[in-house]
């Protein structure tokens, strides 16, 4: 029987439940096209190289629902920001795309952008900062690195033996690693620290240029709000007004600081 829906920003539903055998799976359906094809595809090709995800258990292509593997334990903020994340999604990033998988298509379009400082409010200063964000954005979605899409600290799990997971996999795509970057940083983040994590990145992956990297962990900071807010409005979440307040309250000074960055 379903426990509860760990659904947040996506459509489908999840839900933990105890199978026929007695043992507790996620259930998530209906699941969109791009997850659906990344575990009857992708993932079995990704593990080869030690890039982890929950094992597939079932998947009903007549309702779009897959039975997976329940990773039963969290990861904070703290622990994705550490090498063995930037390690594992490194690995993801050098793996060459397959032109046959099907991708989640990343962009920040003007409407989106026009939708969300409607929502935001924001005073005209700030408006006129996030809107240079999105003007140099296309070296987000330009870039042929596979990436997750959506790799904060929520979809990441521990197994009992201790194994990093990642899952929710519905906006699997191409594009820059600093997508994936961006969300392993807590709040807005800082110059300071997109230069941390750009120079680390970069030691271990070594195919990236942290000073490129550096400025695309700022525009993927800036473009998720829009994503956010957009997201959290368009399908009615509870926490909208959550995070509405909290970027009209930290937004203005944040682009105040690292529009210089551009």
């Amino acid at each position: 029987m379903p426990v509860n829906n760990l659904s947040r920003m996506g459509t489908a539903k999840v839900a933990l439940i105890v199978d026929e055998t007695g043992h507790q799976v996620i259930e998530k359906f209906p699941a969109s096209d791009v997850e659906y094809s990344f575990y009857q595809h992708a993932a079995k090709n990704l593990a080869q190289v030690d890039i982890p995800t929950p094992m597939l258990l079932s998947a009903d292509p007549s309702l779009r629902k897959l039975r997976l593997e329940y990773i039963p334990h969290l990861v904070d903020q703290d622990a994705v920001g550490r090498d063995e994340v930037l390690s594992i999604l490194s690995r993801l990033h050098c793996y060459p795309p397959d032109t046959s998988w099907v991708y989640h298509n990343h962009t920040w379009s003007e409407s989106d952008l026009e939708k969300s400082l409607t929502l935001l409010e924001l005073p005209g200063r700030a408006e006129k900062q996030l809107r240079y964000f999105q003007q140099v954005s296309d070296a987000l979605f330009s870039g042929q690195c596979l990436i997750s899409g959506d790799s904060n600290a929520g979809n990441w799990g521990k197994r009992d033996n201790g194994d990093l997971i990642l899952f929710d996999w519905e906006r699997f795509s191409t594009g820059s690693p600093a997508i994936d970057l961006a969300p392993l940083i807590k709040g807005m983040g800082s110059i300071q620290k997109f230069i941390e994590f750009a120079t680390r990145y970069n030691c271990i992956s070594c195919h990236y240029n942290p000073n490129d990297l550096t400025r695309e962990i700022a525009i993927a900071k800036a473009w998720i709000v829009t994503e956010v807010v957009v997201l959290l409005n368009e399908r009615q979440k509870s926490d909208f007004q959550f995070y509405l307040n909290w970027y009209r309250e930290n937004l203005p000074a944040w682009l105040d600081n690292t529009v210089r960055i551009l």
